[in-house]
């Protein structure tokens, strides 16, 4: 097939997951409800805890957040991105004295994947209430959203234990808010990070939350709901609307990768009001085959959007394989 994304589909199926959906009929399915590790594909989970914070009036989108604040969370081996947010905002002078509106930094989490803005959001939202939403909007079989700085010290620190995600998750959890509170953790120093090999990398990326490619159709789904009433949300993802790619559509997306993980999530919209639903998990890459799915990914999605021959194709040959 003529996009290395499908065709490592059908290679490697037992390492991969997709749903595709139009006017919720599944057109694609492959390994749906297999769970696999979501990677930054998890703050979605908290983007829905902050639109909800923001309607109850706790939080407000312009809310001044000073840089500062932020940089208590950010270390760099664990958050390059950062700097690039940074200098972006800096560029369009939406830096002021040194402050950011809220929604930027939502923006940021979402278009930068910041790990630094997402352990902000955490502590200022709670992890406990994040989780929440889980429970709000049904969602099952999916691992407690965790935060990132404390999951990779962890990770590193406990690299004799075999920890599972939910493990992993509570100690992280349970660190982090030491850490908030400005408390010092024994064994947990940025010291680690000397340690933060390749294999020491991949270790964590298993350990990170896992849900299915169903659970977060259905996740697309309400967020696609609450984007036609909630100007909060449709602000956050407003960078989505820049994109030249998809000037055709409306809608969102999350990606989520590791050194061997690249997810995509996606909803959106045509002229036409037909609505889409697209996510797909790509595990145990190597990197090769991780730099060559980042750039096929756009031409991947575009082709399941407006190509129906190119839809048929794929089922005929995941269908061959046996893995709908």
């Amino acid at each position: 097939m003529d996009n290395c994304i499908a065709e490592h589909i059908i290679k490697h199926p037992e390492d991969c997951s997709l749903l595709f959906v139009k006017n919720d009929e599944q057109l694609l399915s492959v390994h749906e409800h297999t769970h696999r590790p979501l990677a930054s594909i998890y703050k979605l989970i908290i983007l829905l805890a902050y639109v909800a914070q923001c309607k109850k009036g706790n939080i407000h989108p312009n809310d001044q957040i000073h840089f500062n604040q932020l940089k208590r969370y950010w270390i760099h081996w664990i958050d390059p991105n950062f700097l690039k947010w940074y200098e972006r905002l800096k560029s369009e002078k939406k830096i002021k004295k040194d402050c950011v509106a809220l929604k930027e930094v939502v923006k940021g989490m979402l278009e930068y994947s910041c790990n630094t803005n997402t352990d902000y959001l955490l502590a200022t939202i709670g992890v406990a209430t994040v989780n929440e939403q889980l429970k709000k909007y049904h969602i099952t079989n999916h691992n407690p959203v965790i935060p990132i700085c404390t999951s990779v010290l962890v990770s590193i620190r406990d690299a004799g234990m075999s920890h599972t995600p939910v493990s992993l998750g509570t100690i992280a959890q349970e660190s982090f808010e030491y850490m908030i509170e400005g408390k010092r953790i024994e064994g947990l120093d940025l010291n680690l990070l000397n340690d933060f090999d390749y294999e020491m990398q991949c270790r964590w990326s298993d350990l990170l939350p896992h849900a299915s490619v169903h659970t977060y159709v259905d996740i697309l789904k309400q967020l696609q709901a609450l984007q036609k009433e909630t100007k909060d949300l449709q602000d956050v993802m407003s960078w989505f609307g820049q994109l030249k790619t998809y000037k055709e559509y409306t809608g969102g997306m999350k990606l989520g990768y590791t050194p061997i993980v690249f997810n995509a999530a996606l909803y959106m919209s045509d002229a036409s009001g037909n609505e889409y639903q697209l996510v797909y998990f790509l595990n145990n890459l190597t990197t090769h085959q991780k730099q060559a799915i980042e750039l096929a990914s756009n031409d991947f999605n575009l082709k399941l959007l407006k190509n129906p021959a190119f839809v048929d194709q794929l089922i005929h040959q995941v269908t061959h394989v046996n893995i709908c």
